[in-house]
């Protein structure tokens, strides 16, 4: 090893000059005791603000969960009401068209009465107030010859 050279007053120890020190501790220890209970109490309030900010942020990212699952389902309840109203619409509407055939069918047959009472289908069209295309289009509805008396056979 090589040899240091001590400063004047050094112990070689490498604490520095023992002479200042030992002039220094007693007027350091008041002095210290303030500023090592100072750190404390920063380090104490650092720590409680360091277990506040994590409880914040842990519920943070739990409300922000619970925001983003809740999205997500409105997503799915918005299909599932498109999905739905689709499938009411589309059964409602064939219960309409069936309903519509069945009663043009009976406007059709009334037209047909008509005719062989010997009406024309300007009179009817009068008589009924509707115009002669819609007098004629009810008429392609009529139930033919067959369909007509078998549906009177089962009436009676």
């Amino acid at each position: 090893m090589a040899a240091e050279k001590l400063v004047n007053g050094e112990c070689g120890c490498g604490g520095g000059p023992h002479r200042l020190i030992a002039l220094m501790v007693p007027f350091m220890t008041a002095a210290g005791t303030s500023k090592v209970e100072a750190r404390r109490r920063a380090r104490e309030a650092t720590r409680r603000a360091n277990v506040a900010r994590a409880a914040r942020e842990k519920a943070n990212i739990e409300n922000a969960a619970n925001y983003m699952v809740a999205k997500a389902r409105l997503v799915e309840i918005d299909a599932w009401e498109t999905q739905r109203l689709a499938a009411v619409t589309d059964q409602v509407r064939d219960a309409a068209n069936k309903r519509r055939a069945g009663t043009r069918a009976e406007a059709g047959a009334a037209v047909k009465l008509l005719q062989e009472s010997g009406e024309t289908l300007t009179t009817i069209a009068e008589l009924t107030g509707d115009g002669i295309g819609e007098v004629r289009a009810m008429l392609r509805h009529a139930p033919k010859v067959e369909e007509r008396s078998a549906r009177n056979d089962h009436m009676h």
